[in-house]
């Protein structure tokens, strides 16, 4: 069954986009709103706030400090609302655009924002994609829309990938990699430290090889307990599949990947590690 991440994107899509601009100083438009932060993690809808001179929370406070003020920000926090790690959309970023075309592959690199299109029009990316660059980021309209139909592979540092969905499986061998909103049909090899999950669908197996990774609200098909070195979790459900199980059960559970009110709660065990640690 493919279940998708649309149903929280358009809130966001809603506002727009905003005028930065780029490490010259020309202008740049980019695709998320400039001066607002999505906070994940303590309500199933997300909090879009306003992260201007009247916003004191913890989370605004947060945002200023590690993206700057010319920035959209999703904001991953645990159950009482302490942050556990911030994706900074900068607006000082060079913007590509992909175009409604389908292209065969695609990469991105340093301080690049490569942005798939919001059209329902089959995938963006025939083929695979790779991050090649710090800091590069991939920005799509949303899971259902944006689609790579090949891999993703992360070999570089400060990566952030949003609103897409991945054929293929996904590889992550460097640090600080953060992904929200992002649905993977293979598997996920996290071997870098401090990666961040936050609203994703995982569908193929996990393997958490890293140091200080952090899963808030994300549904894994099949998983029940997930094992990681300094793992730090945050309301994160599993669920299966229905093409492979015809019961009124299996049923249940595959339409839980969207409605976590009825999903099974995947529990998390934490060992012991060494890393660099969070910001």
């Amino acid at each position: 069954m493919r279940t998708t991440l649309g149903y929280i994107l358009p809130v966001l899509w809603l506002c727009g986009c905003s005028q930065g601009d780029d490490a010259e100083g020309r202008d740049v438009v980019t695709p998320y709103q400039l001066g607002q932060a999505l906070v994940i993690g303590t309500s199933a809808e997300g909090e879009l706030v306003s992260v201007d001179a009247n916003c004191h929370t913890t989370a605004c406070q947060a945002v200023v400090e590690r993206c700057g003020e010319r920035a959209y920000a999703d904001v991953v926090v645990d159950a009482e609302g302490a942050v556990l790690d911030v994706l900074c959309f900068r607006g000082n970023a060079t913007v590509q655009e992909l175009g409604p075309a389908e292209v065969a592959s695609a990469s991105a690199g340093n301080n690049t924002v490569l942005v798939l299109d919001g059209e329902d029009d089959g995938l963006d990316v025939t083929g695979d994609v790779t991050l090649t660059g710090n800091n590069a980021v991939i920005y799509g309209r949303g899971a259902d829309v944006s689609r790579i139909g090949g891999n993703l592979a992360i070999d570089k540092n400060n990566a952030i990938v949003r609103g897409v969905s991945i054929a293929g499986d996904v590889t992550i061998d460097k640090n600080n990699a953060q992904l929200s909103f992002t649905e993977i049909f293979g598997d996920l090899t996290i071997a870098g430290n401090n990666t961040t999950l936050a609203e994703c669908i995982v569908h193929g197996q996990v393997h958490l090889e890293g140091v200080n990774t952090v899963l808030v609200q994300n549904r894994f098909e099949g998983a029940r307990t997930l094992s990681g070195k300094n793992l730090t979790c945050n309301g994160n459900v599993g669920f299966e599949d229905a093409a492979q199980d015809d019961s009124d059960a299996g049923a249940a559970d595959a339409a839980s990947a969207t409605d976590t009110g009825n999903a099974p709660t995947v529990t998390c065990a934490r060992s012991n590690g060494s890393g660099n640690g969070r910001p």
